[in-house]
Parts: structure tokens; sequence; C-alpha cells
């Protein structure tokens, strides 16, 4: 295959040894739209590298990069950096921008002869440090609960004819000896993880389920059955351990996911106007009352407040960007962005003026403190933040939002 120009700069890129120009260069061929699918896979190389790296993007580098891409932005007649950008746009320019936003941004605020009054400024104002791993209670069948976060690994305890391990990484293992079929009755337990929380688990059969802040899972210390059957609300990324002989069932509201063995998301928050299931293997049908359709990996099945389901072809690393550690926005609107947040970081949104129609697009880490995701949207100069810290507890905390 031969090596193009575009392979060229970017392997000086990844050696340090671009040149100015050289990255004028490259910030305009990944945004050419033949390049998208180059662009995409060098957005999320880069994604993957320590900020703090200075081997691959010094403080200086990212300060060209940014003057470049507020350049060409403006060149092209979009709005400066993230702001209200068309989808098509996202593998280009959008990739080409949070290149320096996600990796180079962090030097250039910490480069004090670039944005002294910024780092002092951010210094002096109030955070929300951002949710964590491993974070839930754990409730058995007698109502008792066990806090997971503050249990130390081990087994924690048998319920029915399971054992209850928690791993060394915080995971949550189901283990059952030879269940008789349907000779007693299921006993449940359930998963809570609140505002700032998510957490791991394997169940009886080898299923794993990932669960996403503010979510619930309610499940069978053991399969019997013709079925397997559990019920979740919130988020969830489950990968089905197959059984031809026992179908997996997931419910959430009303509806229902029916598989035998597949990897797929269950975004089943009441407070969204849509659910959705994102099916990434397998095969998967989804079931609403009166409606059921059949997906296919890279599908999304939608389901609307009036009990359609719609169908549509999608990226699926952003239904699964909080699994991976990531929140990633495409052309989203900035309200829904703040009920994404506001599940992680644990505020209230307020919104002060007239915000609708501003659509934002990028992608960041799930662990870095709210101020700086905050500054990715402030950049655009469309919208403000004003952090209200609360008590120690939490209690109180809030975000304003405002153009």
């Amino acid at each position: 295959m031969a090596i193009s120009r575009l392979d060229i700069l970017i392997d000086r890129f990844r050696n340090g040894t671009i040149g100015q120009d050289e990255h004028e260069e490259l910030l305009q061929l990944l945004s050419q739209e033949e390049n998208a699918r180059q662009a995409k896979k060098f957005f999320k190389e880069i994604m993957k590298l320590q900020p703090e790296n200075s081997l691959h993007f010094n403080a200086y580098e990212s300060h060209q990069l940014y003057e470049e891409i507020e350049e060409q932005i403006h060149q092209e007649k979009q709005p400066s950096m993230l702001r209200s950008f068309p989808i098509l746009k996202w593998a280009g320019i959008a990739a080409a921008a949070s290149v320096l936003l996600m990796f180079g941004y962090s030097l250039f605020q910490k480069g004090p002869e670039l944005k002294p009054q910024v780092a002092e400024a951010q210094q002096a104002a109030p955070d929300f440090l951002p949710g964590k791993k491993n974070k839930a209670v754990l409730i058995l069948a007698d109502n008792s609960q066990i806090v997971l976060d503050s249990t130390n690994a081990g087994l924690l305890g048998t319920q029915g004819n399971a054992m209850i391990t928690k791993a060394a990484n915080g995971e949550i293992i189901y283990e059952h000896g030879n269940a008789s079929n349907g000779a007693s009755a299921p006993v449940y337990n359930i998963l809570e993880i609140p505002v700032g929380g998510e957490y791991q688990l394997v169940l009886a059969d080898g299923t794993k389920v990932w669960l996403n802040s503010e979510s619930r899972l309610k499940f069978p210390v053991s399969f019997s059955g013709n079925s397997r059957e559990v019920e979740v609300s919130g988020e969830a990324y489950f990968e089905i351990a197959q059984n031809k002989s026992k179908p997996f069932k997931v419910h959430f509201n009303d509806a229902a996911v029916e598989v035998l063995g597949t990897h797929f998301n269950v975004n089943a928050y009441t407070s969204e106007n849509n659910q959705a299931v994102t099916l990434l293997q397998g095969s998967v049908k989804v079931v609403n009352p009166g409606k059921e359709v059949l997906i296919k990996p890279g599908q999304q099945a939608r389901l609307t407040g009036n009990g359609n389901i719609n169908v549509k072809e999608v990226d699926t690393e952003e239904a699964v960007a909080w699994k991976n550690g990531y929140f990633m926005f495409v052309d989203e609107d900035i309200k829904s962005i703040m009920k994404k947040l506001s599940r992680w970081y644990g505020f209230t949104a307020e919104y002060q003026g007239n915000v609708d129609g501003e659509h934002f697009g990028g992608m960041i880490s799930r662990y870095k403190k709210i101020s700086e995701v905050l500054s990715m949207f402030e950049r655009t100069g469309t919208i403000k933040f004003k952090l209200i810290q609360g008590d120690q507890s939490g209690k109180g905390r809030k975000l304003i939002i405002s153009k």
C-alpha cells in the first residue's frame, strides 16, 4: 500500500518532528471528507495518550495548533471550536479540533507564559470532582445492604445457592452450584449505582454487565428455568454469555431486549425523551408493547414516547463512550449534555436565559475535574458556567448555565 502525505505527517506528529507549516497541512488533510476514516482513527489514538506526555505534544505546539484550528474553522465559516458543527463535519474539523482540546489543551492551560490569568482563575474557582469507579450498593434478598465502595475484596456472602465475591479490581462475581430447574423460587439481588458512580458485575451465567451512574439492575442470583431475565433502569452495557437453550431478556420500563449471546448498550433513563438500545455485536430483538424490531450491529433502536421504535445506523462508540471512560458528544444539545454531566458530577443544572439551540461536539475523559470539561465549551465564546459548591456533603451543588 502506498504511503500517503497524511501518513507521513501523522508519523511526524507522533515523533514530535512536525513543523508549523506541516501542522497546518495536517489540519487541512484531516478536515477533508475523503480522509474521515483515517482522521477518526488518529483522533482515537491521541485520546489514549496522557496529556502530560510532552514528548508528543508540548505547550508551545498546543498553542500553535490551537491558533491554526481557530483560523481553519473561521475560514470554513463554522463557529469557533466545538459549537454547532454539522454531524458530517465530525470526522474532519471536529476530530482535528478535539486532538488539541482533549490532548494538548490541558498543557496549553498549564503554560503560564501563554495563559497565566486562566490558570490563576481556575485555581481560585470552585470545582467538582468526577465520579469514581466501584461505587455502588448491593441490596440482598432480605433487603440488607452492602456498600461496595467501602467493602474489602473477598467473599461477601451467599444468596440462594450462589456465592458472591468481590474481586481485587472491585468487580462483583456471582458463582453458583447445580441449580434445580424451577424447583425453588428465584432469589433476586439489586445493584444500585448512585450519582457519581459506576460498577461492573458478572452474573451467575458468566454474563458481564457495566452500569453507569444513577442506574439499577435487578437480577436472580442464579438462572433456572428456560430463560435468563433481568431488569434495568438507567444505563447498562451487556456482554451476554451464549446459551442457545436459555435466551437472555433485559426488561426496562415497558420494553425488553431479547438475545442469545451478544454485546449491546441499553439507555433507559426515565429522564430522557427517548430510550435506546445500541448493538455492537450479534443480533437482538427490541420489544415495545405492540411492536418489535430486529437490529444488527451498528444499529440503534430508539423507543419514543408514543410507543414507536425507530432504527438508524450509528457510531456505536458514542453509545459506549461512558463504559470506556469518556464523555462523547456529537452535535448534542447543551441540556442533554448537562443531564449526562450532572449524573456523574452530582449537581443541579440551572439555566439563565435561553440556551436552546446550542449544540456541541467533542470527547474528554470522564475522570477530569468539571472545570476542565466546561472550559472546552467556554472556548466557543457562546456559553458560560458558574459553579456553586454547596456544602461538604454536596447538598446545594449547582451549575448555572448562561449565554
